[in-house]
């Protein structure tokens, strides 16, 4: 079978669910937008002052009816061998966005990231079978600032035929992106039947929305394009100093955007994500890879699948700032705790989402390939026991298995082999080089960035793209 995690029981689940409810109709959201206040007027929400929005149990019920759950969500790929479902799946790595730092590949020296950056690293993440969503692990601070999103969703577009999560600002940065997308499937009507990005609308803590992400929100509700809907509170911060109490809030705050997507659009699709995480109270910084944070996001991940919705969630964000010794323990523990109960874990980041080492690109998916063989389990029946009985019989007592046909026939799929990190014997791996696991890595990345060419979508579909981002500017 396969392993369970449970930090909540079912009976806790609900406590926490009906909490939510409970904030949610008694205290509500702020939701600043003149459409979304009609909306939730209409459907017999309660308006106050300064856009607070107190949502019914009933509101809150009628919206989980019809939001699709794991089994209905597919998020496309330019082309369909890079579709991605959630049923039946190893959780998988994905793509974290918007740092602003990089470690340089070829000086090792921490610098701001370029559009460049983003090209090479959208081009790497495509190249790892692991990854199944792309997107800008890096904001280029090398264009204008209020531009960010279109130039991102240019160069993304040029650099992967995966399917691309994305941040938009605003319902004219969802359009243009629907735009830029269409241009790369073939036209609208393509990218209609198959949409192939998907975007992240973000809560504003505590109980609220700021204006362009909840414009961005309804539009993307109306073009049917997946949300990656999330809520980041920090415990003690901007929100109780309580993991519980964290946990409720968090959820209200993902209930009350579910059932506003769901007002807009019965059945438009929703990923249920959230960034909850610790505060350190000596540094008042933001802790992605502690173990409170951890806890909290695979709970919030079984909540998640209580629902039967597809989870994706940052498992893999390390507050460490490089690929260290801190950086393994962080993976590991927010990795093992992520990977068991969410479809996609979010990774690839340092110094609490600020930077991004190339070598982390390989680093990360060679761990993830070692998650996945924990979340495979042991299988456990009556045949397989009764192969190995058998096996056991033929070898004999003081017998060794290692010539026996069945130890190489099974050794692949029993036992994980890391591509990365190093089981060689002292003496072989010093004579080797004495290679440290990131040294390794970026080694790799450098041969792969050799072989990099440029985009796979014509000039032409380059030129379109890049003038829909000019035009934007205008």
């Amino acid at each position: 079978m396969k392993p369970e995690l449970k930090f909540l029981s079912d009976v806790e689940i609900k406590l926490i669910y009906d909490s939510a409810i409970r904030i949610l109709s008694e205290i509500g959201m702020i939701m600043p937008h003149p459409e979304v206040i009609k909306i939730m007027k209409d459907a017999g929400a309660e308006i106050l002052d300064n856009n607070l929005v107190r949502i019914s149990p009933k509101l809150v019920e009628s919206a989980m009816k019809t939001v699709p759950k794991r089994g209905d969500v597919v998020l496309y790929g330019q082309d369909r061998e890079h579709d991605v479902c959630f049923i039946d799946r190893l959780p998988t790595n994905v793509c974290m966005t918007m740092a602003v730092d990089v470690i340089d590949p070829w000086s090792n020296e921490r610098r701001t990231a370029t559009n460049e950056d983003l090209a090479r690293l959208t081009w790497l993440a495509d190249q790892m079978p692991i990854i199944s969503i792309n997107g800008g692990l890096v904001t280029p601070q090398d264009v204008p600032g209020a531009y960010n999103d279109w130039y991102t969703w240019a160069t993304t577009l040029k650099y992967t035929k995966k399917h691309i999560t994305g941040g938009m600002l605003g319902a004219k940065c969802v359009k243009d992106a629907v735009e830029m997308a269409s241009v790369a499937v073939g036209g609208i009507e393509n990218f209609r039947k198959r949409p192939c990005i998907s975007g992240w609308v973000l809560t504003l803590p505590c109980l609220a929305f700021d204006f362009e992400s909840i414009d961005a929100m309804i539009e993307m509700n109306k073009q049917n394009i997946p949300i990656i809907l999330t809520s980041g509170p920090m415990v003690g911060a901007t929100s109780p100093m309580s993991c519980a109490g964290t946990l409720s809030q968090t959820l209200a705050e993902i209930l009350g955007a579910i059932t506003l997507t769901q007002l807009v659009n019965p059945g438009a699709p929703v990923i249920f994500c959230s960034f909850v995480r610790s505060l350190d109270m000596r540094s008042a910084i933001a802790c992605m890879g502690s173990p409170e944070s951890g806890m909290m996001r695979s709970a919030m991940g079984q909540i998640g699948k209580w629902f039967d919705l597809p989870v994706r969630m940052p498992c893999l964000l390390r507050d460490s700032k490089v690929l260290d010794a801190q950086a393994g323990f962080e993976t590991g523990v927010t990795g093992v705790l992520g990977a068991i109960n969410s479809d996609q874990m979010d990774s690839m980041q340092l110094d609490s989402d600020l930077v991004v080492d190339y070598a982390d690109l390989v680093f990360t998916p060679d761990c993830v390939e070692g998650l996945q063989r924990i979340v495979k389990g042991i299988n456990v029946s009556q045949e397989h026991l009764d192969d190995c009985f058998e096996t056991i019989k033929a070898v004999g007592p003081m017998g060794s298995f290692l010539d026996h046909p069945k130890t190489l026939k099974n050794c692949r799929k029993e036992l994980w082999h890391p591509k990365v990190l190093n089981r060689q014997n002292y003496n072989v791996w010093k004579d080797s080089g004495a290679k440290d696991v990131r040294t390794v890595a970026i080694e790799k990345v450098r041969s792969l960035l050799n072989e990099m060419k440029g985009s796979h979508l014509s000039d032409e579909q380059c030129a379109q793209i890049d003038e829909i981002v000019e035009n934007a500017q205008k």
